[in-house]
């Protein structure tokens, strides 16, 4: 049946918080351009403001939809149902703490303006409709209207080289992967017949007809989301890219970005592929495993900490890769994995960010301060800063009872009841490894003397967003019960995959 204006206008109501999203981005450009230059730091509060303001409406949403299934709009395309508002969440996070830290980053580089924070929000809207697409047609226009803005974000420092050639890397591999994920789009769609996720899973069955053609597509899809959320071996453009892009950007990338991949991934295999589990699974298993031992490996050799934190991130993508393998299968177990995947997610949005925001702390004229030794008697210098970054590098090791450790509990956990205990082993010891790496920071902060004694500039954001990032890190490891209650609605796909 054809749709009609008004089952549109009233479906619209569903997609009203990333419309206004890209509202206020459109809003930003234009007052941006009609101030003067030494007023456009406004802009970054307006964003602020414009990013919040959207909370409520998705915490709304969400409130007005427990204790009941939900149901797609827009022709089966659009989710509206928990899964979907819980991850819409953490991406609104990812994108207010953010632009936060971005304030003063920008002031250092003389950069304010209003593109950047506009780009953000067009970005997080985009990664808004990725976590509620059900068709491959929807979550490939929301996944490159997400990617293009970061693109550009990456490479903001038009006169540094290292960002020109990080956005460079990003948007060469970004396109081959997009391209990957057409073909096997269209694949799937030539043996299926469609490309919503509710009718692939029907017709994607072992003896199927044409099921062959739809594994091949299956396997390149998979390829493709794997350069998304940063599997091994399809990480090799992440270090340079969280190196040289603006640091700001690389805590975003790294969470909210990340977020929004998983989410597609999880609606794309645990909906769409139900019923080919035993061809996709082996394959996520074998990234979950590469990715978190090259990840913690690697991390280990380097010095520069963007560099760390982005092998860190590889890692961290193997862990959340055992989650979506085990949400995969039917039953209690799958609902758990799926529970992990959207816990541990929430827990390395704040982790990480507050990890970049320190290391922009650290930023100034004459110091670029992503170096591991940049951060050298930092305990001396500012006993409440180390001791925060301390927090978040403890949490990123899984140390009790921080947030870290109750998302890797969950997705231990999770591996362990779907019968693949040999990765949570795995992922224990690659958990002992990172802590080598993450306490040698520790090591500089607290045993060694200052490089400088030149006192840090701060601003307002940045203390606000390190101090949220903080308390979430330690609120999240010892009183998660609060949290896990407000979205314990959003663990099942599987009325958001019905007609």
């Amino acid at each position: 049946m054809e749709p009609t204006v008004a089952g549109l206008l009233q479906d619209s109501i569903f997609i009203l918080p990333e419309l206004l999203l890209y509202a206020f981005a459109f809003l930003i450009l234009i007052v941006s351009a009609l101030l003067p230059p030494q007023d456009r730091k406004m802009i970054a509060w307006l964003s602020l403001v414009g990013t919040a303001m959207i909370v409520p409406m998705v915490v709304r949403y969400a409130r007005q939809l427990e204790g009941s299934a939900g149901s797609p709009v827009f022709s089966g395309d659009v989710a509206v149902d928990g899964l979907g508002f819980f991850f819409k969440l953490i991406v609104l996070a990812g994108g207010l703490l953010s632009i936060m830290i971005s304030i003063r980053y920008l002031d250092i580089e003389r950069m304010q303006a209003g593109e950047y924070y506009a780009l953000i929000m067009i970005a997080t809207a985009s990664m808004m409709f990725m976590a509620s697409s059900l068709s491959l047609l929807m979550i490939f226009v929301s996944l490159e209207t997400m990617a293009l803005s970061v693109y550009i974000l990456v490479g903001f420092l038009k006169e540094n080289r290292k960002s020109n050639e990080a956005a460079l890397k990003y948007f060469v591999l970004g396109a081959f992967s997009s391209a990957i994920f057409v073909y096997g789009a269209s694949l799937v769609y030539g043996s299926t017949g469609s490309l919503q996720l509710d009718a692939i899973a029907k017709a994607a069955v072992p003896g199927g007809e044409g099921v062959e053609l739809t594994v091949v597509g299956l396997i390149l899809i998979t390829v493709a989301l794997g350069f998304k959320v940063a599997a091994v071996p399809f990480h090799m453009y992440i270090p340079d890219a969280y190196e040289g892009a603006p640091t700001a950007v690389t805590a975003f990338i790294s969470t909210a970005s990340k977020a929004a991949a998983f989410v597609v991934a999880l609606r794309v295999f645990v909906t769409g592929f139900p019923g080919l589990f035993e061809y996709w699974a082996p394959l996520v298993a074998l990234l979950s495993a590469a990715s978190m031992t090259l990840g913690n490996v690697t991390a280990i050799l380097q010095d520069n900490m963007k560099r760390m934190l982005a092998y860190s991130s590889i890692a961290h993508a193997g862990y959340a890769l055992m989650g979506l393998l085990v949400a995969g299968q039917p039953g209690a177990a799958g609902d758990f994995g799926m529970k992990a995947v959207g816990v541990y997610m929430m827990v390395y949005t704040f982790m990480n960010i507050g990890a970049f925001g320190l290391v922009i702390m650290l930023r100034r004229r004459d110091l670029v301060g992503d170096l591991v030794i940049d951060f050298s008697g930092l305990a001396k210098r500012s006993p409440v800063a180390a001791f925060t970054m301390l927090l978040f590098l403890l949490s990123l090791a899984g140390i009790p009872p921080l947030a870290g450790f109750m998302g890797k509990w969950y997705l231990f956990g999770a591996a362990v009841r779907g019968d693949w205990a040999w990765l949570a082993v795995l992922a224990v010891i690659n958990s002992a490894i990172s802590l080598y790496y993450y306490l040698r920071v520790v090591v500089c902060m607290y045993l060694k003397d200052p490089l400088t004694d030149e006192p840090f500039s701060t601003s307002l954001p940045l203390n606000a967003a390190l101090a949220i990032a903080g308390v979430m890190t330690v609120l999240l490891g010892i009183w998660p019960e609060h949290f896990l209650r407000l979205a314990t609605f959003s663990w099942s796909l599987a009325s958001a995959a019905g007609p």
